[in-house]
């Protein structure tokens, strides 16, 4: 069972490195970063990052920038966190919003397939033959 500790060092990691890659960073070919989520090991000496990227080079070369940047990462985090050893960094591609996408892209195919639905559209020509 993780302990309150683990979740609040992931929390406060997850809160800074966002930051970090926002404002310090400076690597414009990396494309904006979002953390999905982080995941930090009980004694608090690795985390895993799960990141996505919207512009940029696309996945693979900004996660490979990215992990090349992860000691720079790791010392602004050693600069603001107050933890005896700061945890080594493993950036891991997160395509679960692309998943999501491609889900909503699908429903909304079927949607429109079905021809139709039983929105207001159809309730409101029930209700003009009425007067």
């Amino acid at each position: 069972m993780t302990s309150k500790r683990v979740l609040r060092v992931a929390e406060a990691m997850r809160r800074e490195l966002g930051f970090i890659l926002d404002r310090k960073l400076g690597d414009p070919k990396i494309g904006m970063v979002t953390i999905t989520r982080l995941e930090v090991s009980d004694d608090l000496r690795h985390a895993k990052v799960y990141v996505s990227f919207l512009g940029g080079l696309g996945g693979s070369d900004s996660l490979k920038r990215l992990r090349h940047a992860g000691r720079f990462l790791r010392g602004e985090l050693a600069h603001t966190l107050n933890l005896r050893v700061v945890p080594r960094l493993a950036f891991i591609l997160d395509e679960s919003a692309e998943n999501y996408i491609r889900i909503a892209e699908v429903l909304k195919a079927i949607e429109q397939e079905e021809g139709g639905s039983d929105g207001p559209d159809e309730a409101e020509e029930g209700l003009e033959g009425e007067d």
